[in-house]
C-alpha cells in the first residue's frame, strides 16, 4: 500500500485517470460470499485488540471487501485470517510507513501464523521473506530522502506494496501445494512481478486523488513527471500505458507457463495462476470501492475518470 501524502499548501487541478478497469477487463471479477460475516468478525477482533484507528473509518476502508474480491473461493476460516492480515497491512501503512526493519506488523497473528509455519514451513519461509522485504523497502523509500529513478522505484515498490505477501496467501487460501520447481521458475517469478506492478501502479494512479508531492513522496506518476519533465496529465497517460503493458505481458507469460511441462498437467499450479487473475481483478476493482483514495466518489470516477488532484511542491 502507499505511504501518507504531504498536503503542504497544495495547488489543486483536475485530471482524468486512465481507465484501469478497461485495461484489466481480461480478468473476471468474483466476490467471496462470506464477505459480510467475515468482515464483521474481523472488525470486532481488531477493535478488541486496540487496532481500529480513530482517524480512519474502518468500514469505509473495506479491508474485508479487498479480501473477498481477491480470494473469492476460499472458505470462511481462511478468508478471516486473510482479512485480518490485510487489515493489519492497512494499519501498518497508515501509521508505520517508516517502520524499522525489525518491526513485526503481525504480532497479533503470531499464534495463527505459527500454526501455519508448523504445517507448511516452506510456505511460511516465503511469506516471512516477503514480509521482511516489504518493511525494508518501505524503510528505504521513506528514510533516504532521495527520490529513486523509475527503474529503482519499480523494484522497491514491488516489495514495499506488501503485495508479495498477499500473493503468498493465495496458496493458503486455496489449500494448494504448488511445486517448488514452479516457485523457482524465472517465468513464474516474472508473472508475479507483473501482478505486483499492475496493482502497485494502479494504486499510485488512483491515490493521486488524495494529492501528490513532487518533492516528498515517490509515486509512479510523480517520478514520470520528474524524469520526463511531463505534465500531470501526460504522466498519468504514461503510467496507464505501463499498467496496460504489464497486463499484456502477464497474459503472454501466463499462456507460456500453462503450456509448460509440469504446469499443463499440474492442477495445483493451474489453480494458482487462475487465482492471480482473481487477485488482479479484485484489487483493481477494490481501489474504486474503498474510500481510502476516492472518498465517496468511487462510482463517479469509475464511470468518468475525473478527479481533483492537490499538488504540493
Amino acid at each position: 500500500m502507499s505511504a501518507a501524502v504531504c498536503h503542504s499548501e497544495p495547488l489543486t487541478t483536475s485530471a482524468q485517470l486512465p481507465d484501469l478497469l478497461s485495461f484489466c477487463s481480461a480478468f473476471e471479477l468474483r466476490t467471496n460470499r462470506h464477505c459480510r460475516a467475515v468482515s464483521q468478525a474481523s472488525e470486532r477482533w481488531l477493535a478488541e485488540s486496540g487496532v481500529i484507528l480513530q482517524s480512519m473509518a474502518w468500514r469505509v476502508a473495506k479491508p474485508g471487501l479487498w479480501a473477498a474480491a481477491c480470494y473469492p473461493s476460499t472458505d470462511p476460516t481462511q478468508l478471516r485470517l486473510i482479512t485480518d492480515i490485510l487489515s493489519l497491512l492497512l494499519h501498518h501503512d497508515e501509521w508505520q510507513s517508516h517502520a524499522s526493519p525489525k518491526d513485526d506488523m503481525f504480532t497479533l497473528l503470531s499464534d495463527r501464523l505459527g500454526r501455519l509455519a508448523f504445517k507448511n514451513p516452506q510456505w511460511y519461509m516465503r511469506f516471512h521473506r516477503s514480509q521482511r522485504s516489504c518493511i525494508a523497502a518501505r524503510h528505504q523509500l521513506g528514510t533516504n530522502g532521495v527520490t529513486p529513478d523509475l527503474e529503482s522505484y519499480i523494484e522497491l515498490r514491488r516489495d514495499a506494496s506488501a503485495f508479495r505477501m498477499a500473493l503468498d496467501m493465495i496458496e493458503y487460501a486455496g489449500d494448494l501445494e504448488v511445486p517448488e520447481t514452479l516457485h523457482g521458475n524465472a517465468l513464474f517469478r516474472k508473472l508475479l512481478d507483473h501482478v505486483c506492478d499492475i496493482a502497485a501502479w494502479s494504486e499510485d494512479i488512483v491515490s493521486c486523488a488524495k494529492g501528490i508531492s513532487l518533492a516528498h513522496r515517490a509515486n509512479i506518476v510523480t517520478i514520470l513527471m520528474k524524469e520526463r519533465n511531463a505534465s500531470l496529465d501526460s504522466a498519468l497517460v504514461s503510467a496507464g500505458s505501463l499498467v496496460k503493458h504489464s497486463v499484456d505481458s502477464f497474459l503472454v507469460l501466463e499462456e507460456s507457463l500453462l503450456a509448460m511441462p509440469g504446469v499443463c498437467t499440474n492442477r495445483e499450479a493451474q489453480r494458482y495462476i487462475q487465482s492471480l487473475r482473481d487477485w488482479i481483478a479484485g484489487f483493481v476493482n477494490w481501489l474504486y470501492e474503498t474510500q481510502l483514495f476516492l472518498g465517496e466518489k468511487g462510482g463517479e470516477v469509475r464511470t468518468f475518470g475525473w478527479v481533483f488532484v492537490p499538488i504540493s511542491p
